[in-house]
């Protein structure tokens, strides 16, 4: 069995993917304007990944020893695109924050290590996709010229 402190993490993890797919279904639904139809399907396209990251959270606590919960982490709603983009990024951030959690605690169980890393990296490109989404990550381009080679 791990250790509790390693399953209270990954479970911490697990309540915000179950959050995530709450959260990021109820925005599909809420979302109006001329982006509905782009974000309707982007928030759909979310929550799925989410409802399979619960999957595997509840598969690996079973086999680390422990009792996968089924309480979500709160729950945001929103009916402005930009709220909700913003109430996304936060709970990304968090849950990125609880998988890195996890992985301080099982430097004694390399497989599990090597499973959150997979996770901390999908993670993290949620976050810097919804960092540019809300304008939070932008490229600096400064004012030189580019010019571009013909190759022949």
């Amino acid at each position: 069995m791990a250790k509790p402190e390693l399953i209270e993490c990954m479970n911490r993890a697990l309540a915000l993917e179950l959050a995530g797919t709450i959260q990021y279904t109820q925005h599909s639904f809420l979302v109006t304007g001329i982006e509905r139809e782009i974000y309707r399907k982007f928030f759909r396209d979310q929550a799925e990944e989410a409802h399979g990251h619960t999957y595997d959270l509840g598969d690996k606590i079973v086999s680390l020893g422990g009792v996968p919960t089924v309480e979500p982490a709160m729950i945001l709603q929103a009916t402005e695109l930009s709220e909700m983009l913003k109430m996304d990024l936060a709970l990304e951030r968090e849950a990125l924050a609880g998988y890195m959690a996890a992985w301080e605690l099982c430097d004694d169980h390399k497989p599990t290590q090597f499973w959150l890393e997979e996770r901390i990296a999908e993670e993290q490109l949620h976050v810097e996709e919804l960092e540019k989404l809300t304008n939070e990550r932008m490229s600096h381009i400064n004012s030189e010229r580019i010019t571009l080679k013909q190759v022949s």
